[in-house]
């Protein structure tokens, strides 16, 4: 097989020589219309659009009305200029030839890339009258309503092209994912579970439906379906990888660890793997093991920032701030923009009693005025660590008054501290009423976020009526 492959290989890039000589030397040659086409493919396939649009000029020559030549040339035009272009150019083509099958499928890909998924899931839709069992149009009609967020219109192309093809790994993994999304999943997940037991040795469709299974939160069913795919084939790293992530879901660490290894064992130059394990110690508050993998991360992985972070984060956590300082450094040097990093480094700093230091790092980053909302519930919250309430609530409600932002948190963070502080407890009428007004609040985030306002019979009126009204 591998010398059938060579031989190919050998073939094409005779093919290649032989087209770059002609093009170079400006020589006058012939080529059969496969192997240009061939050519042209090979460029593509190597971002060389300036060496496929050559080709696909030169191919226009000998075969001016070919139409996988004009394809492949609005295909440059798209990439080159814009899809839009491409379309007008096939649309025109499509009048002189409208049933032609590879044009009308090259038309819907290009008003994919446009946006103009309408109008895309309409040829895809009628390529499928002309071939209902095309796989590949399936896929690409499905992965079109899922960028529009139909979902269940998804489900539904998905699940007929899965009844053609039932272990096709691609439909299957589009599927586990649309049906996520769905109100009422329990008849996809039916759905999988049945083609499972029609193909007890398919690897693919146990996996798609551990997939669902943990994207709707089941995760011991997930985990039961990944032990019967490693049944089927026990040397799949991800499968491993997959049931560690569900049992961290489960906050059972100690599976989790054993199942990285397990991939780790299967994929040995896998380094990200090593991370995996030492954030999985860092969560079972094995600070020691979850260091030595950091560590063996970071040197396999030099440039992933996350890595020094976790690092970082663990020598803290031993109150080794000595060894922590270096490596968030590090992380941020590797990521300057990530505001998450130098909060971590500012409570850090905090904690130290390093005040003035964090404090200017926070100053800096309010100012910048990137992702506020975060950066103020944590610098507000760094000075009531450091017996600041006041401070903590004045900075709040600035940033509240001064700014408009699309998630609630900010609001949650101010009430919950003001209701703390007995002389202002019961004058957030105003606040309250903002984030009830203009946030869809249910009881149970009240409960979570603001403990202390529930607690507080003045307001207990207004929440209940509020939000049963928007119920």
């Amino acid at each position: 097989m591998n010398e059938e492959f060579d031989e190919l290989d050998e073939d094409l890039n005779e093919l290649i020589e032989k087209f770059e000589n002609c093009l170079f030397n400006d020589q006058s040659c012939f080529f059969d219309s496969e192997d240009l086409l061939e050519i042209i493919d090979h460029y593509f396939a190597s971002d060389a659009t300036q060496m496929a649009k050559s080709a696909v000029e030169f191919a226009l020559s000998l075969y001016p009305n070919e139409i996988k030549f004009l394809i492949r040339q609005a295909q440059c035009i798209s990439l080159e200029e814009s899809p839009q272009k491409a379309i007008k150019i096939l649309e025109e083509q499509r009048e002189k030839t409208p049933n032609d099958d590879s044009l009308i499928f090259a038309l819907a890909t290009l008003y994919s890339q446009a946006g103009l998924s309408s109008k895309a899931i309409n040829l895809y839709k009628y390529l499928l009258k002309l071939d209902d069992k095309d796989i590949e149009t399936y896929i690409l009609l499905g992965e079109e309503y899922v960028s529009t967020e139909n979902y269940s219109s998804a489900v539904k192309v998905f699940k007929k092209a899965l009844l053609i093809s039932p272990t096709d790994e691609s439909l299957l993994q589009n599927f586990a994912y649309a049906a996520q999304f769905l109100d009422d999943n329990e008849s996809s997940v039916l759905f999988l579970k049945k083609l499972c037991e029609k193909k007890p040795f398919s690897e693919q469709n146990w996996i798609a439906y551990s997939n669902l299974l943990f994207n709707i939160g089941n995760y011991f069913d997930s985990i039961t379906a990944l032990d019967l795919a490693i049944a089927i084939n026990d040397k799949n790293a991800e499968a491993y990888l997959s049931k560690a992530e569900a049992y961290i879901s489960l906050e059972n660490y100690s599976e989790a660890i054993n199942c990285f290894h397990e991939a780790l064992e299967i994929k040995p130059d896998e380094h990200i793997i090593l991370f995996f394990l030492g954030d999985a110690y860092e969560k079972q508050n094995n600070f020691e093991k979850a260091i030595y993998y950091f560590k063996e991360a970071t040197k396999k992985l030099e440039f992933f920032a996350d890595a020094w972070l976790g690092l970082s984060m663990s020598y803290f956590e031993k109150n080794d701030f000595t060894n922590a300082e270096p490596n968030i450094k590090r992380a941020i040097e590797l990521e300057p923009q990530n505001i998450h990093y130098k909060l971590t480094y500012a409570e850090m700093l905090y904690k130290e009693n390093y005040i003035s230091l964090s404090e200017d790092i926070y100053q800096t980053l309010y100012e910048e005025g990137e992702e506020l909302a975060i950066v103020t519930i944590n610098w507000a919250m760094a000075m009531v660590s450091n017996n600041r309430l006041m401070e903590a609530i004045n900075l709040l409600r600035e940033t509240i008054d001064n700014n408009k932002f699309e998630e609630p948190g900010i609001y949650f963070t101010l009430i919950e501290l003001s209701s703390r502080e007995s002389y202002l407890k019961d004058h957030l009428e105003d606040y309250l009423f903002r984030l009830l007004l203009n946030y869809d609040v249910s009881l149970k985030m009240l409960e979570e976020y603001c403990p202390s306002l529930l607690k507080n019979p003045n307001y207990e009126t207004l929440i209940k009526t509020y939000i049963n009204e928007k119920d």
